[in-house]
């Protein structure tokens, strides 16, 4: 090569090279994209957990269904665990912690008992029927599977989808559900403080962080619908969008 060319090609080659370094950095992935088996439910059914994003950012567990009849929130998770991952979000996605109750359309598990009405925090007896608590708190392996991931992994949010109110429960951190609420079109609603529940549970043993009910509208959502709500739990942890709501970065500093 002529001593007169190489400084051209020099440069040349350093543009390539910094050209490909920022476009593999722009459009890295995240660094999770998997699939767990947390366990089986009491009939031997599978509980799967996906795990996707960047597990250094703000930490978020969603739930499609807890009582096997109301389990629309299914097709939400779906959408989560399809299609690219987001780089600011280590998101959890657990589509049905009750796969016996949605097999047999019923809103308890195999065993009779209102899985969230069987976590130990304010759990109290109560007579068999649609609401029935357990025989003693956490008695049932659903149950147990969904604590030791809470504890596992401590979410900064949990989301419970339910149905078929229609609402998002004002339970906790107020400006939070009311910014999900809104990208969701639903209103703001407190409901009365239920024992054994989920969303109590978890606000009790990890102190600081945030878990709330959606309740679904009752029927099968349309798909146009579940991207929505697929879509707000994305808008709603978003770091162009944190500073607008009080919670949690994963280093424990408040956003408030």
């Amino acid at each position: 090569m002529s001593p007169a060319l190489r400084p051209v090609v020099l440069i040349a080659m350093m543009a390539v090279a910094i050209t490909v370094l920022a476009s593999t950095r722009g459009s890295a992935a995240p660094t999770v994209d998997e699939l767990e088996l947390l366990g089986e439910s009491f009939e031997g059914r599978p509980i799967h957990v996906f795990h996707r994003g960047d597990p250094d950012e703000i930490r978020v567990l969603v739930i499609g269904c807890i009582h096997g009849d109301e389990c629309a929130g299914v097709q939400i998770a779906k959408r989560l665990r399809t299609g690219r991952p987001r780089h600011f979000v280590d998101l959890w996605i657990l589509p049905s912690l009750n796969p016996d109750g949605r097999a047999a359309h019923t809103r308890q598990n195999a065993r009779g008992v209102d899985l969230n009405r069987n976590f130990p925090y304010r759990w109290r007896p109560g007579p068999r029927g649609r609401y029935y608590p357990g025989r003693r708190p956490a008695s049932e392996r659903e149950t147990r599977i969904a604590m030791r991931l809470i504890r596992r992994i401590e979410p900064d949010v949990s989301i419970w989808f339910h149905q078929p109110l229609a609402l998002v429960d004002a339970s906790g951190d107020v400006r939070m559900e009311r910014r999900y609420a809104r990208l969701v079109g639903l209103p703001l609603v407190h409901l009365t403080r239920l024992h054994g529940t989920a969303t109590s549970w978890q606000k009790h043993v990890l102190r600081g962080t945030e878990a709330f009910v959606v309740e679904l509208p009752g029927g099968v959502l349309r798909p146009r619908t579940a991207r929505r709500f697929a879509k707000a739990v994305y808008r709603l942890v978003d770091p162009r969008q944190r500073d607008r709501f009080g919670t949690r970065r994963p280093d424990g500093i408040s956003l408030r």
